[in-house]
């Protein structure tokens, strides 16, 4: 899937990207502009039709690439929805490292988490996948 800058939802070097829906949030400070930025909305508008994340945020600067799924409570389905986002978006991002957030309404502990969550995890490592309740807010580096 092409990613044209013209589809963004920030501008390039915004201070504060914003992804929300049904009271989830996360936030990404990019202070003071630093890095250059894009912003997605992938479900339902630019993916149709297909299993995807809510969000994709891109910092181009350091080649990073935000998964973002804004959820209730099925953890196993976000997983894969993120999953999926990478898989859609790999193409145009060749060269990213990918980093996924899980923003849920609630969710079990880690121990208790879907198996797809903990093999993800597991590959990943913590700092690439955060599951974080209803608001998750970081700054880019």
């Amino acid at each position: 899937m092409e990613l044209r800058i013209e589809d963004s939802r920030c501008n390039k070097n915004d201070s504060r990207i914003v992804s929300e829906e049904k009271g989830r949030k996360h936030i990404a400070n990019n202070i003071n502009g630093k890095y250059d930025v894009r912003h997605y909305r992938l479900d339902d508008e630019l993916v149709i039709r297909q299993l995807c994340c809510d969000y994709l945020l891109v910092n181009d600067s350091t080649k990073k690439a935000y998964y973002i799924e804004l959820k209730g409570q099925d953890i196993q389905h976000a997983v894969d929805q993120v999953i999926a986002g990478e898989a859609i978006c790999k193409d145009s991002l060749k060269g990213y490292t990918s980093f996924f957030r899980i923003i849920p309404h609630k969710s079990p502990t880690t121990r208790l988490m879907p198996v797809n969550f903990r093999h993800l995890l597991n590959n990943v490592g913590k700092k690439r996948l955060i599951c974080k309740n209803n608001v998750l807010e970081e700054n880019l580096d």
